[in-house]
């Protein structure tokens, strides 16, 4: 019996362990295995939309997130059709649009698919894995060990084009590793995203192998980042666990600096001259070509978006040969669908990063509100990202962000999440989710104002930790799951 998680980790199987150019003859970027999953999760989706109680009941944020950017997508198509494209627009934006449906069919299987915690949990323990795989890759690849994606060949399936090679960069020729991803900076930036959720398991594993399991994960993940040498993945990184501290108590952050300050020094030493190419990246800017091209293109991108405003050239039509080169994913929907288009994108980030940042501040365990946290710090992390290069171009990157946005969806669904919940003061025993501000002060007003609402923590024994191990063993809320959809539902 096939489930909605188990057609995600096919998803996610395809999209990581196999080489990113490898695709269906004659598809082009739109070929690929995990892209033809993409779109049959959204068409079980639809067919649980249009059939009564199939969909989870209440509302869904991330449905109405995804409404509105497909929506956008689909009228830039029409847009750049009535200016009559070229033959080359026209096929680009066939694979564009595409890619949006499987993109979307992806999201909305996580946000209503997924009916348990507990396999929200193991889905992105799915995604830490394949992570790790993929980094694994490339650091056989930085250290030119084998490079593995040469010896991946699957029946049915050709090269796009030529496998990107093993690059170089710095004065010392530091190999630039790409794994299985399409290009060195997707493989760093996707690595800097699944950090957090790595170290949200690794925080919240229990004492024995596991735990040392999920450290080693974090280690692996951590360790590829570098590999990429690539200023997109390093400020992703620090974007994310900057954010990722502010929930953390005063002793976390600091054995978390620590830990930090130990494994750049042990990199360091093992690795002699990479941190320092790295270094260089951010301390050369102004003598980097590559910088100083994308600061020239942006007379052009605002000529161009000076001329259609509001809708832009049209959806998937912005390609190198009919317009020019972008590494800015911003400028690419500013060009291709105006400033509703970029209006669209931001949208597609911030709801999720709300609906974490919700269950951080209501959610009913330590444990559930610091996974709320770890998900809405991704969001910002991937738009600043966006910023540095065409993410919505890269498979791998589209992939993981639109398993994480369905994955705060999911945990706000799941958690029973809503504003009138009241902020959830941190118990005693709590290490690594502190109270929130408004929380504390409503609780020194708790004293005098009978009336404010807010959430004191409970007693020990009969503590959140409660609550985590019933959900953990699986003793949850009928109302909220019973009603989750699957693909072997009639």
């Amino acid at each position: 019996m096939i489930t909605t998680l188990g057609l995600l980790l096919i998803f996610l199987a395809l999209q990581f362990l196999l080489p990113a150019r490898l695709v269906i003859g004659g598809m082009g970027a739109a070929g690929r295995p995990s892209v033809a999953v993409g779109l049959l999760l959204a068409f079980l989706w639809l067919l649980s939309a249009i059939r009564p109680h199939r969909l989870p009941a209440g509302r869904q944020p991330i449905r109405w997130t995804v409404g509105i950017f497909v929506t956008v997508q689909m009228v830039g198509y029409v847009v750049g059709f009535d200016r009559l494209a070229t033959e080359a627009q026209a096929s680009s934006a066939d694979r564009w649009l595409i890619i949006t449906l499987a993109m979307a069919g992806v999201t909305l299987a996580v946000a209503d698919g997924i009916r348990t915690r507990d396999e929200l949990d193991r889905l992105l323990r799915m995604v830490v894995a394949f992570a790790c795989a993929m980094s694994l890759v490339g650091t056989l690849q930085f250290f030119r060990i084998v490079d593995l994606t040469r010896y991946i060949r699957i029946p049915g399936l050709r090269l796009n084009s030529d496998l990107i090679v093993v690059g170089s960069r710095g004065d010392g020729n530091f190999a630039r590793v790409a794994g299985t991803a399409n290009h060195y900076i997707e493989f760093g930036v996707v690595l800097a995203l699944v950090l957090p959720i790595a170290l949200h398991f690794a925080l919240f594993a229990p004492r024995g192998v596991t735990r040392q399991r999920r450290w080693i994960a974090v280690g692996i993940i951590a360790v590829g980042i570098p590999f990429s040498i690539s200023r997109s993945a390093i400020v992703t990184v620090v974007v994310a666990m900057a954010m990722m501290a502010i929930v953390w108590p005063w002793r976390q952050r600091y054995n978390a600096l620590v830990l930090a300050f130990v494994a750049t020094a042990a990199f360091h030493v093992l690795n002699r001259g990479v941190l320092g190419t790295i270094k260089a990246l951010f301390m050369n800017v102004e003598n980097d070509p590559s910088v100083q091209d994308r600061i020239d293109r942006t007379a052009t991108v605002l000529r161009l978006w000076h001329e259609r405003p509001i809708l832009g050239w049209g959806s998937g039509m912005v390609s190198p040969e009919e317009f020019l080169l972008l590494d800015n994913q911003i400028y690419m929907f500013l060009i291709a669908n105006g400033v509703i288009g970029v209006a669209a994108f931001l949208l597609f980030f911030l709801i999720p990063h709300w609906l974490g940042r919700s269950v951080r501040l209501r959610g009913k365990d330590e444990e559930t509100r610091h996974l709320g946290h770890t998900l809405a710090v991704t969001m910002p992390a991937a738009v600043v990202a966006s910023g540095t290069f065409d993410s919505f171009s890269f498979a791998t990157f589209l992939a993981t962000m639109c398993i994480l946005i369905g994955a705060a969806g999911a945990l706000w669904r799941l958690d029973g999440t809503t504003i009138s919940r009241p902020l959830q003061v941190a118990a005693p025993g709590d290490k690594f989710v502190t109270t929130p501000l408004m929380a504390g002060l409503l609780e020194q007003r708790s004293v005098s104002s009978p009336g404010t609402r807010v959430a004191l923590p409970p007693r020990r024994g009969v503590d959140s930790g409660t609550q985590s191990r019933d959900r953990k063993n699986g003793e949850v809320d009928a109302d909220i799951h019973d009603v989750g959809w699957s693909t072997t539902q009639e």
